[in-house]
């Protein structure tokens, strides 16, 4: 149910009620964002994003963020071109919070200077992070080459010489310039009630001043008359891309078609993109295509990232896909795959509150209609193939594309291959004509009925007389199923000479079984808006999928076939491995990464989980196709499985399923095996150089294991640590601006696991970083922490939980491994009584414990410390 109204001073309301789960997301959505900045401006709206949680009339420093994860709510913002949005998701019970704290933060912010100038510094190590990541700089690279003079070209977070000398006063006139009544709505979805709720707006946010909206012209981008090529050169090892055209608008009539194109060109293991440029031969590590409609024109982009050695190869492969797009219409089953897909989204899009605003929030931004899914379904139901080859033909122009590359490769010969290619691509544009119609289709309409069911969910656990065991839970909120099988192995069933076997086994499992080959999987799973995928770990393996109920007999077919008759084919395992490698050889991109893999070396040295996952090129290079069906056979046992499905499925029918399913394993036997774990006696430091803007860092000691009854005291000393209510993210980030990413880690293992801190930040303030992380791990052991953030801690941890607990995703994981791991299925479920049990003398006590061992230190950075 929905209910639309605006305030007296111009702010307007949305409501929509969702009673399937108790939670509540409160979303401000402001019309504004880094493309209404003028020059002098860049970076503002994402500057006051930060700078609104930083105090008003009621709140200080990191009270707004304690306030609401005391009370079991997440909170967060994001600036994009067009928009900036503030969000609350919480509990029904405490959504009176989040109306307050949105209320605050967008009606009554301070902006105090004091606090302006220490938020500089977080925003500029955010801007820092940016240039360390390929993907960041990659993205920015294209908008630029695609908007010369509209702002889609400057980037969203803006820079830094801006942000440094930004005044308060310029701030607040900006602030109270577009950020006023007239121009924001408020949508609220989720469990309440109405008429009680309007009462509760209108008290909080009928005394908004209402501001006199300053009307901002954009530039218009001038029609492009030419083919651009930019090359950037970057030491990163991946090279990445674009190619790209321009498109209208968001609300232009062509949209629908081209996201259609879009979809059938590079979007799902069976796209045309997919299959010539990463299946059939691995010359892209990832490749796809997306239409990207914004408030101004948009574009339609190829992406793409390989090793620079292919560049040429990949280019040329991907002229005949586009020209295909042209010449012949798609057939009826792709285009039915591609709106079976937009249709999917309306039930994936309602199994969680934020979901539900967010969409509504969005649709209302752009067409001021919340509901305008249905309209935009009409338009995509009407589309037939020949209007997927008109809008091919339109828009992809012979003389106006855009070509983007970041590499390390010499950029003389970059540009030369780009130029090229583009000669190629424009002759063949050129030529390319509007094949004949073929076939004549019919869209099929998919309607699903997403309203909430009344049903209180329960999980049964079955012992199938093959000894395998079922976890089910009846969930009939959406017609929405989530189910995984786990088998206990992972990296702790491979051989010290077999590093990285556990991962290859999961990337080749659903390479094709006795019934599929690996594209009719792909396909099939494609057709059907499902999700297919294997996974593999330090301690299990295993099969996932999640579809839409209707499609439950197909998806079980291909999920029982791939689950019991894997093939392993040495050509699909030839492929995997160049891509694996190439993921090693790119680990210089991700400081972060290499970072925590050293870490995890240290803290675990001589134990299985010390190992990288996925290995290196020798141990990659030396995996045969046996031994992945050595190692299938090694864990597929019927008594070594725990399966576990979440959603609208009828418990009868999966039993019956299942036990003819299982009773063609082999009974086999539960794995079982140990590990010592040697003592660490001595601080250890693992440095690494990198020469990159930031130094990433972690300081971590040996931690708990999955069955020690007190890892609900150290997920309360994780709690007290994290968020952005927080001790570190106030201390280090709030108080200090040492950094934009600051948090506490952990993992729980069978024999050991691991509690630490990381943080990246400039490396000048490397050592002062690494010794505050000491500081506040030092606090906890020392002083005992008050009842008042005890009870922040425990709220926010049951608060996350709860909202965490819409995903059907999420039940289906928690029961799954507390039961493969020998713990009772229902302990993560039912956790409030465990977490309120937790004193404060247990904090400390174990803070104490932990925090008194040695510790290990991993940098990886320019420069090394003392």
């Amino acid at each position: 149910m929905s209910k639309k109204f605006q305030l007296k001073n111009g702010l307007k309301v949305l409501f929509l009620e969702s009673h399937k789960s108790p939670v509540v997301s409160v979303q401000m959505w402001v019309k504004t964002g880094s493309a209404d900045e003028k020059k002098g401006e860049e970076g503002i709206s994402h500057f006051i994003e930060h700078l609104v949680f930083k105090g008003t009339r009621k709140y200080g420093v990191g009270e707004i963020a304690s306030t609401v994860e005391g009370s079991g709510g997440e909170l967060n913002a994001y600036t994009s071109f067009d928009q900036t949005v503030f969000y609350v998701t919480i509990s029904k019970q405490f959504s009176d919070v989040a109306l307050d704290v949105i209320s605050e933060m967008m009606g009554f912010p301070t902006f105090d200077p004091k606090e302006i100038d220490n938020e500089r510094e977080v925003v500029i190590e955010e801007i820092k992070r940016g240039q360390d990541s390929p993907g960041r700089r990659a993205s920015q690279l294209l908008f630029t080459n695609v908007f010369k003079k509209h702002p889609y070209g400057l980037p969203v977070i803006g820079y830094d010489k801006v942000i440094r000398k930004v005044s308060a006063k310029k701030i607040l006139d900006y602030y109270h310039s577009r950020y006023v009544p007239s121009n924001m709505y408020l949508v609220i979805a989720g469990d309440f009630e109405s008429k009680e709720m309007r009462k509760k707006v209108d008290q909080m946010f009928g005394d908004f001043e209402p501001y006199k909206l300053k009307k901002v012209s954009r530039p218009k981008e001038p029609a492009q008359k030419d083919i651009r090529i930019k090359v950037e050169q970057a030491k990163f090892e991946q090279t990445t891309g674009y190619l790209t055209w321009r498109i209208p608008n968001v609300k232009h009539k062509d949209i629908a078609a081209l996201e259609v194109l879009s979809a059938i060109l590079g979007q799902g293991d069976s796209s045309r993109l997919m299959q010539s440029l990463r299946i059939r031969e691995p010359i892209t590590n990832s490749v796809g295509s997306f239409s990207y409609s914004m408030q101004d024109d948009g574009l339609f982009a190829v992406s793409f990232n390989l090793e620079k050695e292919n560049l040429g190869k990949a280019l040329n492969t991907l002229i005949p896909e586009l020209i295909k797009m042209i010449e012949e219409p798609p057939t009826a089953a792709e285009v039915q795959k591609a709106i079976t897909n937009f249709a999917s989204h309306e039930v994936y899009s309602v199994e969680t509150v934020d979901n539900i605003a967010r969409k509504a929030g969005s649709n209302e931004f752009y067409y001021q209609d919340h509901d305008y899914y249905r309209k935009y379904m009409r338009q995509v139901y009407s589309l037939k193939p020949l209007d997927i080859q008109k809008v091919a033909k339109k828009y992809l122009k012979p003389d106006n594309f855009g070509l983007s590359l970041m590499t390390n490769m010499d950029k003389k010969a970059a540009e030369k291959i780009l130029r090229s290619f583009a000669k190629d691509l424009k002759a063949s544009l050129s030529k390319a004509k509007i094949g004949p119609k073929k076939e004549k289709f019919v869209a099929k309409k998919f309607k699903i009925n997403t309203e909430a069911v009344k049903h209180t969910p329960e999980t049964d656990r079955i012992v199938l007389s093959s000894g395998a065991t079922l976890l089910i839970r009846e969930q009939k909120d959406t017609p929405y199923v989530a189910m995984k099988a786990a088998f206990l192995g992972g990296l702790r069933v491979e051989n010290n000479n077999e590093t990285g076997l556990t991962e290859l086994f999961s990337r080749n499992w659903l390479s094709g079984s006795k019934n599929f080959t690996e594209d009719d999987i792909n396909l099939k799973v494609d057709e059907m808006a499902a999700g297919f995928g294997a996974f593999g770990g330090r301690n299990s393996a295993g099969l996932s999928m999640d579809y839409l109920s209707p499609f439950e007999d197909k998806m079980l077919e291909v999920y029982a076939d791939t689950l019991l008759a894997p093939q392993f084919p040495e050509s699909i395992l030839q492929r995997e491995k160049v891509v694996i490698k190439n993921q090693i050889k790119s680990r210089n991109d991700s400081p972060a990464q290499i970072c925590v893999l050293n870490f995890m070396e240290e803290i675990f040295k001589g134990h299985p989980y010390s190992r990288d996952l996925i290995g290196d090129d020798k141990s990659i290079d030396a995996i045969t196709s046996a031994q992945l069906k050595k190692y299938y056979e090694r864990i597929v046992h019927a008594k070594n499985v725990t399966f576990s499905v979440v959603g609208d499925v009828n418990k009868d029918k999966w039993v019956k399923a299942l036990e003819e399913i299982t009773k063609q394993m082999p009974k086999g036997e539960r794995i079982t095996n140990s590990f010592e774990v040697a003592p660490l006696k001595e601080n250890k430091k693992r440095f690494y150089e990198l020469k990159k803007e930031q130094t990433n860092i972690i300081v971590g000691y040996r931690g708990l294991t999955l069955r020690d009854p007190k890892r609900y005291t150290l997920e309360i000393i994780q709690s007290i640590l994290s968020g952005q209510g927080g001790r570190l993210f106030i201390e280090l980030r709030d108080k200090n601006s040492l950094a934009y990413s600051v948090s506490p880690m952990h993992m729980e293992g069978i024999e050991c696991g691991y509690f630490g801190g990381y943080i990246a930040c400039s490396p000048e303030k490397t050592q002062k970083a690494i010794q505050m992380l000491h500081d506040e791990f030092k606090k906890l052991a020392d002083t005992k922490i008050s009842e008042e953030e005890l009870m922040r801690a425990q709220r926010y941890l049951i608060g996350r939980h709860d909202i965490e607990l819409q995903r059907k995703s999420t039940v289906t994981n928690a029961i799954l491994f507390d039961d493969i791991y020998g713990l009772d299925y229902r302990e993560s479920l039912d956790v409030a009584d465990k977490y309120f049990a937790v004193t404060a003398e247990d904090v400390q006590d174990l803070a104490q414990k932990i925090f008194a061992q040695p510790h290990v230190l991993s940098v990886v950075g320019p420069s090394d410390v003392k």
